[in-house]
C-alpha cells in the first residue's frame, strides 16, 4: 500500500476501518468555499474597478492641469511642451451655469474643451465631428427632464453679468449626444460643450486649464511654475478609490478567514485521530515506520486537503466565470450600482497565489498533530485503545 493511500485511509476511516469519517472532509469543503471566495472577490472587484476606474479616468481625466491663477508665458511653456512631446490634450473651461429646456431650469457642471473627443469618445465609444452650437448631456439628466436629441436648450451665466449691461450671458444649443456612464452623479449633473462656447458665457471665472488623457510624468520644471495646481483621476475620487480597494481588502480576508478557520479543523481532526488511533500509530512505528515516515503521512493528507480544497474552489471560480460571460446575473444582486453589467476579471496570477496560500496555511495546520503523533512511544501505545 502506497502512502498516499495509507494516509487517506488513516485519517478517513473511524476505529471501525468500515465506517467512513466524515469530520474528515471538513477541511477540504473549509478550502473549497474559501478558496472560492477570494477568487470570486478578486474577479468582480477586480471586473468593477476596471470599469469604474476607467470611466472615472476618462471622465475626470488623466492628469488635469489647472491654469487659472498662472501666468500667459507660463501657459505657454506648458501648451509648447504638450506638443513637442506629442502628448494628447484639451483645452478646457469648467463652471457651472444654469441649464435651461422649456420652462424647467437646472444648475449644472459644463465642461467645455477644444477637443470634445478627447474626454467623451470612450464614454460614448464613437468619434463625432461636434458643431460649435452642440452640447452633450448625460442620459440621467436627459430622462428626467424629458430632453431628446436635436432639442434646443439655454445655457445661461447670470456670473458673468457685466455690471455695465443688464444681459445675462446665454447661449442657445442643439442637443447633439447622449452619453451614460451610470456613475456618481455625472449623468445627472454635467453637460459638455465646445470651448467656443464656454469663453462666451464664462468670461470672468471658471476653472481653465488643459485635459490630458493619460497620466504622464511631471515634468520638475512645471512643478515650479508659481500657483500651478495639477490633479489626477484617482486624486480628485480618492474617497471612492481607497473605499473600493478597502471593500477588497475586507472580502478578501472573509474568503482567509475561512481557510484559516479549515486550518484549525484539520488541527483539530488530527489531534483527534492522535488520540483516537494511538495504538495504530505504536505499529506502524513497531513495524520500521521513522518519525519521519509518520509525520509524512500527516503532511500528505493536509496536502491532499488542501488540494481537493482549492481544485473544487477553482473549479466553481471557472464554472461561474462562464456562466456569467454567457448568462450574466452579477447585476441582478449588485441592482443599479455602480454598474448594470460589468466584467468578471479571473486573473491566473491571483488565482495560483490563492491556491499556494490555501494549501500552505493546510499543511502548516499539520505540524503540530504531525509532532505529536512521532513522538508516541511504540512500546506504551501499541496497547492503547
Amino acid at each position: 500500500m502506497s502512502i498516499f493511500n495509507l494516509s487517506w485511509k488513516f485519517f478517513t476511516r473511524k476505529s471501525d476501518p468500515n465506517k467512513f469519517n466524515y469530520s474528515s472532509l471538513l477541511p477540504m469543503l473549509g478550502v473549497a468555499l474559501g478558496t472560492f471566495t477570494i477568487i470570486l472577490t478578486f474577479a468582480i472587484m477586480d471586473g468593477l474597478e476596471k470599469d469604474i476606474f476607467g470611466t472615472l479616468k476618462n471622465f475626470s481625466g488623466g492628469t488635469i492641469i489647472k491654469t487659472n491663477e498662472i501666468s500667459k508665458e507660463d501657459i505657454l511653456i506648458i501648451e509648447k511642451y504638450l506638443k513637442n512631446n506629442h502628448i494628447e490634450y484639451s483645452d478646457f473651461i469648467e463652471r457651472k451655469a444654469i441649464f435651461q429646456y422649456n420652462n424647467e431650469s437646472r444648475i449644472l457642471n459644463i465642461r467645455a474643451f477644444s477637443n470634445l473627443n478627447i474626454p467623451l469618445n470612450q464614454i460614448l465609444k464613437n468619434e463625432k465631428r461636434y458643431q460649435n452650437n452642440s452640447v452633450i448631456i448625460g442620459n440621467e439628466l436627459a430622462n428626467r427632464m424629458n430632453i431628446s436629441i436635436l432639442d434646443s436648450v439655454n445655457i445661461l451665466s447670470p456670473l458673468d453679468l457685466k455690471f455695465s449691461s443688464s444681459i445675462i450671458p446665454q447661449e442657445k444649443l442643439i442637443i447633439n449626444d447622449i452619453f451614460t456612464t451610470q456613475l456618481l452623479d455625472f449623468d445627472l449633473n454635467y453637460i459638455y460643450v465646445p470651448i467656443s462656447i464656454g469663453e462666451k458665457l464664462f468670461k470672468k471665472s471658471g476653472n481653465r486649464g488643459f485635459y490630458i488623457k493619460n497620466n504622464i510624468e511631471i515634468p520638475n520644471f512645471f512643478l515650479e511654475i508659481k500657483n500651478i495646481k495639477i490633479n489626477s483621476w484617482d486624486k480628485i475620487h480618492g474617497n471612492l478609490v481607497s473605499a473600493m480597494k478597502l471593500e477588497k481588502i475586507a472580502y478578501v480576508a472573509f474568503g482567509f478567514l475561512l481557510i484559516l478557520i479549515s486550518g484549525f479543523s484539520l488541527l483539530s481532526t488530527m489531534s483527534i485521530s492522535v488520540i483516537q488511533k494511538i495504538s495504530q500509530i505504536g505499529i506502524l512505528k513497531a513495524i520500521g515506520f521513522s518519525n519521519g515516515k509518520i509525520k509524512t503521512l500527516f503532511f500528505y493528507f493536509s496536502f491532499i486537503s488542501g488540494l481537493v480544497g482549492v481544485i473544487i474552489g477553482v473549479s466553481i471560480s471557472l464554472l461561474i466565470k462562464l456562466i456569467e460571460s454567457k448568462f450574466p446575473f452579477f447585476h441582478f444582486i449588485f441592482g443599479n450600482y455602480p454598474f448594470l453589467e460589468f466584467p468578471v476579471e479571473l486573473n491566473i496570477i491571483k488565482i495560483f497565489w490563492v491556491s499556494c496560500c490555501s494549501i500552505l496555511a493546510i499543511i502548516l495546520a499539520s505540524i503540530f498533530p504531525a509532532k505529536k503523533a512521532a513522538k508516541l512511544n511504540p512500546v506504551y501505545s501499541i496497547g492503547m485503545k
